[in-house]
Formats: structure tokens, sequence, C-alpha cells
């Protein structure tokens, strides 16, 4: 997909807090220059929360900035439906889906601060086939291992996603320099996917890989779509192709 790029301005978060309060003064067109990544394609309509937003309604500025007043959309609905991720606060990046039929409505709204984060999930390995255990059963595989291979079946893993900001996003618990000692195991843990680039489309979640080639055009390696189904401050769940993924929030440790 053929991205156009538009860039975060701190004079933005400004000119936003000002247009959310009473004046209507309007910025320079230097400081209109803003702020979502948006791809082709993509109808999703981007804008900074204002005051005002509450559990029927969501006030927004829309980006790039254009001096006008904030506009309003009917999120009742959505609400009920569980659509509303994250709580706006003034000043916050949305990302909102307005109603096909009547515009003045969302059908859904994300923070997309409060999507940011490291999120992860607890992963076990499985036993790596052997050739003297073929045609049993995973109950007599198992009776027939040493305890240590056995406490190794029981050794989770820590796997997740880092979602940044300006759309980056880094896999957690990818094994560096450990693939030989891996390969030597007995167990086996599943692959996990990389992905460096992550943004919305249409209300959708979208997560790749992505490198430049030769001619330093960015190529495509891997590209994953998911529903977002819950987003609280210490929970996230998507829905993938293959199914529902939950991911708890990991708080930096402090050194």
């Amino acid at each position: 997909m053929k991205q156009k790029v538009l860039s975060f301005a701190l004079l933005l978060t400004i000119g936003c807090f000002v247009a959310c309060g009473t004046s209507k003064e309007k910025i320079s067109n230097e400081e209109e220059e803003v702020v979502f990544t948006r791809i082709e394609g993509d109808s999703t309509i981007y804008g900074m929360a204002c005051d005002g937003c509450n559990d029927t309604i969501v006030v927004y500025l829309e980006t790039p900035y254009s001096g006008s007043d904030p506009d309003t959309l009917n999120i009742l609905e959505a609400s009920k439906q569980h659509k509303i991720f994250g709580h706006p606060r003034i000043g916050d990046k949305l990302a909102i889906v307005r109603n096909g039929v009547d515009t003045t409505k969302a059908d859904m709204v994300i923070v997309t601060e409060d999507l940011q984060g490291n999120w992860c999930y607890k992963v076990l390995p499985t036993l790596r086939m052997r050739a003297d255990m073929e045609g049993h059963t995973i109950k007599q595989k198992i009776s027939q291992l040493p305890d240590t291979i056995v406490k190794l079946l029981k050794v989770e893993r820590e796997y997740g996603i880092s979602i940044k900001a300006d759309n980056v996003a880094f896999p957690i618990g990818m094994s560096r320099g450990k693939a030989t000692s891996d390969e030597e195991s007995p167990v086996e843990y599943p692959k996990l996917k990389f992905y460096n680039e992550w943004f919305i489309y249409n209300g959708k979640i979208v997560f790749r890989s992505v490198r430049p080639d030769s001619l330093g055009q960015q190529q495509v390696l891997l590209s994953d779509t998911a529903d977002l189904e819950m987003l609280t401050p210490d929970t996230l769940v998507f829905r993938f192709a293959e199914g529902l993924r939950g991911y708890y929030k990991k708080i930096k440790e402090e050194n």
C-alpha cells in the first residue's frame, strides 16, 4: 500500500488545547504541519480529544489542524457495543470510525496512547519429536522422559509485542544468539513473529514486518490484521485470523 506520512508537531497539541477552549484563534500554516500515518484507502478519522468527551459523545479536533472548531460524534451505541477502546483525555490522539449511514455517530473510537506499551503473554514449549516416539500418544511420550525434560516442558517464556509511537513496533521475547542451543533442546517453543511496524486501517490494527530492498524501497515480509476486542489499562485482546490472543501490560522495572 502506498503510505502518506504525516508527523505530529508540538504546536498541534497546543492548538488542540486552544481550540478545545473558548478561543478561536487560528495557527499559522507552518504550525498546521501535523500528524498521523495514513494508508491509502483508510477512512479512519484521526484527531485529538477535546474537553467534553464522555460515555455518550466524543469531542475531537480533526487533524491536520485547520483552525476550525472541534467536532462532536455520538458514541452511545458504540459504548454499548464495547467499541470504545481506551479512555479519552484532553490532547489524546484518537482513531475514529464514523458510522456509514448516520454521520453524526461513531462506530468505534481507539485512544492510540492507551494502545501503546509493552504487551505480553506466556507460552509453554512442546516436546520435540524424535524417531523413537512415533506412534505414541503425548501421555506415553512424556511418561518415557527423564524428570529433567519433564521440568523443561513447564518452563514458560514471555512473548509479546511493544507498540510504540510513530507506528513503530518490535517483538518481545525474541531470542538472540540461542538458535543453536534451542535446536538442540528436547523441547521447542512456538515461533515468535517479527513485527516492526503497526498502523490502523479502517478500525483494524495491522502489524507488518518491513525491510528496505537494495533500492531503498520498503518490502513487506509479513502482514497480519487484527480486530481489537478489549483494551483496558492492563489488558489487551486482539482477534487474529487464527483466533484470540490476550496480553497483559508489562510495566518496565525500575533499575
